[in-house]
């Protein structure tokens, strides 16, 4: 029992090697990996570069020695305008000088007859423009107050100390947006390489079929330890690309300080998304292992991988329209425990915080669920992928006696064959590309 056990594990770390080798030396691999890594370094600079785009937009208004004491009152109604403003006092000549060379954006010149003096280059920006109108209202105001006999200054400070008090039920989260956007590169990061390695591996299993390598592997090697092979083998190259990629956008993000998250935060949101994704991965590439033996062709292989692509799309969508809003709502909560979603919308829940035991209980329903597919996928595998013309139906898939295995007569051993037939097919031009394209 021992030794078939050994010839089982070593049947499919020989399968694994072989896919892993085929797909490190693959340029398409390197290119892929190297397009990936390229499109999480740009959107991590692209965000560093709008924030700095954003806070360099701060319009900058000049004024005179005769407005300068509205400076105040100016910022004071940017800022309820939703927009900053900075000041500076310099005289008209060389304010109007600097807003024809764009260093001013406005020149705030005078007031009279309750309209403001404003010297522009072309147009006065939308927000400043609110600002401007908010400050000739308090100064029309202002003047009221004064031809009424009362003091400006004491209304201004009677109304600015005038405030609601609230009472928070949580503390305020500074860093939501950020949170927001690791939410959803996770999310995206997940289901573009769910997506890869869905068609990796389906593709894999229809060009043994297609080339008739699986004929001459289950001749020394079980149909189980193939599927399991493959699984591994393509599981430790996808795993490799998403450790890379994290790396790549976490190292990218520090370095140009674009996060300005705890170091801890970002560490368990990388963890959970590689976690996730290594669940997820198994559960996918399973069913899609055992769909794809069902077809002989490459033609055919869309028909049943659509319905497994769905699902991965599916997770992706409801994680990116539930998550950010409320990533501990019902909707959200229920959603990260169906299986097949969770390896997607967990991760991104994570993100923000996920109590342990919820964490604990999706991990355990996620484990249970990729054995059962290992039993489903491993019958049906094992009973279709001899099976070479039309498509076979997953009833007949489920129902069909297993195929006999096929060991010759004069083998010495079952981990000698599968070494010799290996080797074969590395051999057979026509056919090396049959395993882990």
């Amino acid at each position: 029992m021992n030794s078939m056990r050994m010839s089982s594990v070593r049947a499919i770390e020989l399968v694994a090697g072989r896919e892993i080798g085929t797909r490190l030396r693959s340029r398409s691999f390197l290119v892929i990996t190297i397009v990936l890594v390229a499109a999480v370094v740009g959107t991590v600079v692209l965000f560093g570069f709008l924030g700095r785009t954003q806070q360099s937009a701060t319009p900058t208004v000049g004024v005179t020695a005769q407005t300068a004491r509205y400076q105040q009152m100016l910022v004071g109604a940017g800022q309820t305008a939703g927009q900053r403003i900075r000041t500076v006092l310099v005289d008209r000549a060389a304010g109007e000088s600097r807003v024809r060379s764009g260093d001013l954006t406005a020149l705030f010149t005078g007031v009279s007859d309750g309209r403001l003096q404003v010297v522009v280059k072309s147009s006065l920006p939308d927000g400043l423009r609110t600002g401007f109108d908010l400050l000739a209202r308090q100064i029309a105001l202002n003047q009221q107050i004064s031809a009424l006999g009362g003091d400006p200054a004491t209304v201004q400070r009677m109304i600015s100390t005038a405030t609601v008090d609230s009472r928070s039920l949580q503390p305020a989260d500074d860093h939501r947006g950020e949170l927001t956007g690791i939410a959803s590169v996770v999310g995206v990061l997940t289901y573009i390489m769910l997506l890869i390695s869905i068609q990796l591996t389906g593709q894999g299993v229809v060009e043994e079929k297609a080339n008739r390598i699986v004929e001459l592997l289950l001749a020394t090697i079980r149909p189980w330890e193939l599927l399991a092979g493959k699984v591994f083998g393509i599981g430790v190259v996808t795993i490799g690309q998403v450790v890379v990629l994290a790396a790549a956008g976490a190292g990218a993000a520090s370095a140009l300080g674009v996060l300005h998250i705890s170091a801890a935060v970002l560490t368990s949101a990388v963890g959970w998304a590689v976690l996730w994704y290594l669940l997820g991965y198994f559960a996918y590439a399973l069913v899609i292992a055992a769909a794809a033996a069902l077809v002989s062709r490459q033609e055919d292989l869309a028909s049943v991988a659509t319905p497994v692509t769905v699902i991965v799309i599916a997770a992706y969508l409801v994680g990116q329209t539930v998550v950010p809003a409320h990533p501990d709502g019902v909707a959200a909560v229920v959603l990260s425990f169906v299986p097949l979603l969770s390896p997607v919308v967990m991760p991104m829940r994570a993100v923000y915080g996920v109590p342990g035991q919820q964490m604990a209980a999706a991990v355990v329903i996620a484990l249970v669920t990729i054995v059962f597919t290992v039993w489903l996928a491993g019958r049906v595998y094992a009973n279709a992928v001899l099976h070479t013309g039309g498509r076979v139906s997953l009833r007949t898939a489920l129902a069909r006696a297993m195929p006999a295995r096929r060991v010759g007569a004069d083998s010495v051993s079952p981990d000698q064959d599968a070494q010799r037939d290996l080797e074969v097919v590395e051999d057979r031009p026509e056919t090396t590309a049959g395993i882990g394209r």
